[in-house]
């Protein structure tokens, strides 16, 4: 067996990895080592890369003028060994018959006899013999060539090395540096230097490498070829450990691979080292915490080891004392690293491990997912299935799906089972998975099912529906996804017309397969059609799922018919299958109200569904109101720690990309409005719909890629601008859902002019508006109006219609509200006012209290110092005095005709409230008291 030192040594030498950290260690090293006397006490855990570091500093030392001395200590090394042996090694620090007292070394160094003086007679009494030996070692490092003695784990040095280490301690030779590597909870007192002006000493600490130079170093193994995608997501299972890093990435330590990984054995004999050292009842006590992955309490230890009381308060002070057990969780103790854990796991005899889970499985039974697990490593396979199908029918019953996934999927992963217990098991599994969060083994299981197994045409049309599903709302794979429920409903059709209505309804959903809306429609009135055929009768949770569906697409397409439908999700009920698609609706309607610019009501379902959630307890749903409730915050300018709160979900959801992409959008926006470009471009360039492999939902990717567009422009790179602005609109056009482009269309104004796309620019204006014709879509109008203003603007429309359209714009934005395109129009305002009109206006000042309001620092930033630049000039806009501007004759000729105020806005593109006033102006310039008489004043 190899001993752990050797064992880290090697795997450290061959793990080399400079990073910043461990160049700062070797240079304070190596600028210590400039003294003659000096010693750098280097603590570091097993397999760290202490021995890799002494390395480094004798590459590092190799131009100093000092004779480098490396030594290592082994467990049961002799007297002395370590050092006589590192000794032999640097034989040129021996000189030619030096002074007698060197003598004494001759009988343990006979290969330098012959430059040593004569051997010395041995003393009588040992103890006179080793401080003979200590004298002649320190006679020797005293020489007047510098040396540095190099040893590495000192905790491993016998009684005579230890003593020579406190002899130089109290006695430092005068040419000598020391560098003493050894590991924490073993420092003894012998490397207790206390340093002097003339003596200086250095206790550094090696830690683990971070998750970057972890990276690096795994990287680096792999001697040019790419780092494997399984074996970069377990390197966090190293935890930075160089040891295990290299075990990882050489020894091909494939966990993704195996139920039962096999620790290589360098890796698994170093973890196993220190406890080998340690008498039976603390390796009783280590055993038995390595058999509980989240640690156990002292008296859950009592109860594995089988230990007394008093053998248990023995030994637990010296495990944690050592470092072979640390305390995890307050009260709870489990192994220093996870690697070591499972070393120590695997190398406890069979009948023991199985013995000691056995045990584990009746101290939890309250935890199913922990019982289970201990059922299985104690080789009761019956039980264990018996206990996991039963305690997921439980936690499904209890709405605790999270468990049930978690429990099924072990069974369905492990156990041998039938076809038609697969088969059910897995459609007991995808049903369960639309609440869970980690579900790609589910996939993969659906997927191998389908192809390999003979199904009847009901069981596969919803195993494939099931599929489809977790394709799109979890894996973010539109075109997967929509294929499969594709051909699930054609199989459904027949064989279970109900189930099939069920699957047209999500086929329905503008957020799916990235279809256009006329597809969804078209899906939508087969399911009315199905609806009302009296052959088909759909059960309460069928028919409450179609209703869900129906409800979602009416919102996201701006239907008006969806409010009065939306009722029913406030509605109480005790079915935890029917709560659990009233939390669905909920979150679908937080997130097309969102869209639409429906706020307060996004607000409402939000706060509704969170009642659910609470109730179900539904993990994958309950974590999409999360992201819900971000988009609404960022979209309505409540953006108060938003970013902060954003980039804590996409760490959370890093294994969910769709879900990741809308916090990722929120985060990108934020980081622009901060000036923090680069994490703005890293955050919304994955999920920009120019990226060919962006899963990101339409009109995150559409969204994300405008204010790309946006930011290339400004930046100069127009190309660059362009293909993003060009993907934007593609999403929009693809999918028909003018409803989405409320931040699309300011951009698409501001570019294509400059592109001299002007004719393309007026006929997405007069699509969108076509589109946007009978829907409830005040955020894509108030866009729309925008872009109409703007566009007025560049063709130098008259200033009254220019101003007016302005006015409409941001009154449109004022109803929403819509904090930050509010002062953006501002600024559009001032800039036409000041360089067109030459007018000085307050929208600039406006705007930049806005822009301070919401905290976008860069744009408040940006108006101040324009503000700051200018000269006063006249303020206002052009004034008509006692006369009608051009927009008031037009809207009082109007209302002279009999047309309403709502009429006359329809038509002239303005809101209610812009029309209103431009009335009582007309009304007041003229001095007519009714709009009748008005009619007399103006004919």
């Amino acid at each position: 067996m190899t001993t752990g030192g050797a064992a880290a040594s090697t795997a450290s030498r061959q793990a080399g990895v400079t990073s910043v950290t461990r160049r700062k260690v070797e240079d304070q090293i190596v600028a210590l080592l400039k003294h003659t006397s000096a010693v750098a006490l280097v603590e570091g855990e097993l397999g760290v890369g202490k021995s890799h570091l002494l390395d480094r500093i004798r590459a590092s030392t190799a131009s100093m003028t000092r004779t480098m001395v490396p030594g290592h200590c082994t467990p049961g090394c002799g007297p002395l060994q370590p050092v006589l042996e590192a000794v032999l090694a640097a034989p040129d620090l021996v000189p030619q018959q030096g002074n007698p007292v060197l003598g004494a070394l001759v009988s343990s160094l006979p290969e330098l006899a012959d430059r040593l003086p004569p051997s010395l007679p041995s003393l009588s009494d040992p103890r006179a013999d080793l401080a003979r030996r200590l004298r002649a070692l320190h006679v020797l490092f005293s020489s007047p060539e510098p040396a540095v003695l190099l040893l590495d784990d000192v905790h491993w040095a016998d009684d005579g090395t230890r003593a020579l280490l406190q002899y130089f301690a109290r006695r430092p030779p005068v040419n000598l540096a020391m560098v003493l590597t050894y590991r924490p909870y073993e420092h003894p007192m012998y490397l207790m230097h206390r340093g002097t002006s003339g003596f200086p000493v250095k206790h550094i600490l090696l830690e683990p490498l971070d998750d970057g130079d972890t990276v690096v170093l795994a990287e680096r193994l792999c001697e040019g070829a790419p780092l494997p995608q399984d074996t970069r997501a377990l390197l966090p299972l190293t935890e930075g450990i160089p040891l295990a890093i290299t075990a990882l990435v050489r020894d091909a330590f494939a966990l993704s691979a195996q139920r039962h990984p096999t620790l290589p054995a360098a890796l698994r004999d170093a973890y196993l080292e220190p406890l080998q050292q340690q008498n039976r009842d603390l390796r009783g006590l280590v055993r038995a915490a390595a058999v509980c992955v989240d640690g156990a309490t002292e008296a859950e230890l009592k109860g594995l080891s089988g230990l007394s009381e008093a053998a248990i308060s023995t030994a637990l002070p010296i495990a944690l004392a050592t470092g072979i057990l640390r305390e995890i969780r307050p009260n709870r103790f489990g192994c220093h690293r996870e690697l070591a854990r499972q070393a120590i796991h695997d190398a406890t005899p069979v009948v023991l491990r199985r013995r000691l889970h056995r045990t584990a499985a009746t101290l939890w039974p309250d935890d199913p997912i922990r019982t289970a697990h201990h059922l299985f490593q104690a080789g009761d396979l019956d039980r264990w299935r018996i206990h996991s199908e039963h305690s997921a029918e439980t936690a499904i019953g209890a709405g605790d799906w999270s468990t049930a996934v978690q429990l099924l999927r072990e069974v369905l992963w492990r156990a041998e089972l039938a076809t038609d217990e697969r088969v059910h098991l897995a459609m007991t599994l995808s049903r369960a998975a639309f609440d869970g969060l980690d579900n790609e083994h589910i996939i993969a299981t659906v997927r191998d099912i389908l192809s390999a197994v003979p199904l009847p045409e009901a069981v596969r049309g919803e195993l494939r529906n099931n599929l489809g599903i977790l394709l799109l709302s979890q894996a973010g794979d539109h075109v997967g996804g929509y294929h499969e429920l594709e051909h699930a409903a054609g199989e459904l059709e027949q064989s279970n017309p109900a189930l099939a209505l069920k699957v047209m309804s999500s086929l329905a959903i503008p957020y799916t397969g990235r279809r256009h809306i006329s597809t969804h429609l078209a899906w939508l009135d087969r399911v009315e059609a199905g609806l009302t055929d009296p052959a088909i009768r759909p059960d309460p949770l069928t028919a409450e799922t179609i209703h869900v569906n129906k409800l979602t697409t009416l919102m996201s397409i701006g239907s008006p018919k969806a409010w009065h439908a939306a009722s029913l999700l406030t509605e109480d009920t005790d079915d935890p299958g029917l709560a659990r698609q009233r939390l669905r609706g909920c979150l679908n309607l937080t997130d097309s109200a969102s869209w639409l610019g429906h706020y307060t009501a996004a607000r409402r379902y939000l706060s509704r569904g969170r009642l659910w959630s609470r109730q179900l307890g539904a993990a994958y749903l309950t974590e999409q109101l999360h992201v819900a409730a971000v988009l609404l915050d960022w979209l309505s300018g409540d953006w108060t720690n938003l970013r902060d709160t954003a980039e804590t979900l996409i760490t959370r959801y890093a294994a969910l990309p769709l879900v990741a992409s809308e916090c990722r959008l929120v985060a990108g926006a934020l980081a622009f409005e901060l000036g923090d470009t680069a994490a703005a471009i890293a955050h919304l360039t994955d999920i920009s719909a120019a990226h060919p492999d962006t899963t990101a939902a339409p009109p995150i990717s559409a969204t994300a890629a405008a204010l790309l567009a946006r930011h290339h422009y400004h930046r100069g790179a127009k190309t660059t601008a362009m293909r993003h602005l060009d993907a934007a609109l593609g999403v929009i056009a693809d999918t028909g859902m003018s409803v989405w482009a409320s931040d699309i269309l300011p951009v698409a104004a501001e570019l294509l002019p400059h592109a001299a796309r002007t004719r393309e620019l007026q006929q997405l204006l007069d699509t969108t508006t076509a589109d946007l014709n009978n829907t409830d879509a005040p955020s894509a109008k108030a866009g729309l109006a925008l872009a109409r203003a703007m566009t007025h603007d560049f063709t130098q429309s008259p200033p009254t219609t220019v101003l007016d359209a302005y006015d409409h714009a941001l009154a449109c934005y004022t109803e929403l509200p819509r904090p930050q395109w509010i002062a953006t129009i501002h600024v559009l305002r001032d800039r036409y006012a000041h360089t067109v009109l030459h007018h000085d206006t307050n929208d600039l000042a406006i705007a930049a209290d806005i822009f301070g309001t919401l905290g976008a620092t860069t744009s408040q930033r940006r108006c101040q110092n324009l503000l700051k630049s200018r000269t006063p000039r006249k303020r206002g806009r052009p004034g008509y005095g006692p006369q009608l501007s051009p927009r008031e004759a037009e809207v009082a000729a109007l209302a002279c005709d009999g047309h309403t105020n709502a009429h006359i806005a329809h038509r002239l593109g303005l809101s209610i409230r812009t029309v209103e006033q431009h009335i009582a102006h007309a009304l007041r310039k003229t001095g007519a008291t009714s709009r009748h008489d008005l009619a007399a004043h103006t004919g």
